[in-house]
């Protein structure tokens, strides 16, 4: 594969654009500071997953940046423990990556280690989910100005049965109409919750308000953004309707 112009490119820009980026996440994670660390990781292996997807002979990586890229999703939204031995974990699987796209590149690839490490990531994420898999809180649902407001009860959003009473409010929702999502009473909200949300901007008009930090980063690193609104406040989104 080291004779194709493609691969070479592809290479030249790992080596010299995505692996720094990486190097620099992981020495944040290294760092307690994790939350950055993760943003960083995050848009060069978003990249590294859609372009080995479309180079022959590549995609174990794309789909094994897939499985790590997921986990890292899971780790910032809290759904799984960001415990030192989940962190060190999650930088193995990075790392791996990169040894991976080597291994493919030489045609020598060593399954049993990835076998292993998505082994453990798989365990790791069962064991982070199992306080999260209690009755959601609901939500509350009010009209104003033909606007349906749903205020989330939940302090942590991240598993079915916190996001969906969201849903379930969203579809009693007339497609094309405005909604509202006050998350005033949430602390966070984890990026799967966020995609089964903005999975229904297409049909209806979703803004969102009221977000902490955590929640708002959330929605902007994966770019929900691109189909639910965001509004600092309540007064805020009907003032400029």
């Amino acid at each position: 594969m080291s004779d194709d112009p493609m691969v070479e490119e592809f290479f030249s820009e790992v080596n010299d654009k995505y692996y720094p980026q990486v190097m620099e996440g992981l020495e944040m994670l290294e760092g307690d500071q994790l939350g950055e660390g993760i943003e960083i990781l995050a848009r060069p292996l978003h990249t590294i997953k859609g372009v080995t997807g479309f180079m022959p002979g590549f995609e174990p990586a794309s789909h094994f940046t897939h499985q790590i890229e997921d986990f890292l999703k899971k780790v910032q939204g809290g759904e799984v423990e960001s415990t030192p031995d989940n962190v060190i974990l999650l930088q193995r699987g990075v790392n791996m990556i990169f040894q991976l796209l080597e291994q493919l590149r030489d045609d020598e690839v060593d399954e049993e280690e990835q076998e292993e490490v998505l082994a453990l990531i798989t365990e790791a994420s069962s064991t982070g989910q199992v306080e999260a898999e209690i009755a959601g809180a609901g939500v509350d649902v009010e009209t104003r100005d033909e606007v349906t407001i749903i205020r989330v009860k939940d302090p942590r959003v991240h598993q079915k049965p916190q996001f969906m009473p969201i849903m379930s409010a969203i579809m009693g929702v007339e497609p094309g109409d405005k909604i509202l999502l006050d998350l005033a009473q949430v602390l966070t909200f984890g990026s799967t919750a966020w995609g089964a949300v903005s999975s229904m901007g297409t049909t209806f008009k979703i803004a969102t308000c009221n977000m902490t930090p955590d929640a708002k980063q959330t929605l902007y690193l994966w770019g929900f953004d691109a189909t639910i609104a965001v509004y600092p406040d309540e007064d805020t989104y009907f003032t400029t309707q």
